[in-house]
């Protein structure tokens, strides 16, 4: 049965109160009833696995429960930075395996600048309709030393369209 949005909204509501108030085990019972409506959430998985790691006992679910969640997550969404980086944290901290979170930090962060490129370029985009010429330069100068710097040999496709969208300026 497919809950409304509505619900979702309320759930996340309480959880994030319980977790504001350091309320671990109600905010972890509150993201486990949601996720019996969405299974395969990746935000409410991700939040499950950083619960887990937060509860202040040893009953309930445990460390290798957080990571599966987490691990889900990033399967389910691997485009999102937030899963990778929580991931990332988990297991250096908690298997202390530096080499496989450094794996999840680079990927975070290569999918971080790419994000942040598109919303530059789309900003300049909009500000030079509001003719606000000299912010829109300022976005496409930002995307621009981003994309120069994505470990990739300069003067490729991307660099261009940057270019063509300043030279239309």
């Amino acid at each position: 049965m497919i809950k409304s949005s509505t619900s979702m909204k309320r759930g996340l509501a309480q959880v994030r109160h319980q977790w504001g108030a350091r309320r671990y085990d109600r905010a972890l019972a509150e993201v486990d009833r949601l996720l019996q409506h969405w299974p395969d959430n990746p935000h409410l998985l991700t939040m499950r696995g950083n619960l887990i790691q937060l509860q202040e006992n040893d009953e309930g679910p445990t460390l290798k429960d957080a990571k599966l969640a987490l691990q889900r997550a990033a399967d389910l969404d691997e485009e999102s930075p937030r899963t990778l980086i929580e991931l990332g944290h988990f297991l250096y901290a908690s298997e202390d395996d530096a080499k496989a979170a450094a794996k999840r930090f680079a990927k975070a962060i290569r999918l971080c600048k790419r994000l942040l490129k598109e919303a530059l370029m789309g900003q300049a985009k909009v500000l030079a309709e509001l003719e606000r010429r000299s912010e829109a330069v300022a976005c496409l100068t930002e995307a621009y030393w981003l994309q120069s710097r994505n470990g990739k040999s300069a003067g490729g496709r991307a660099e261009e369209k940057i270019l063509e969208q300043l030279e239309a300026l």
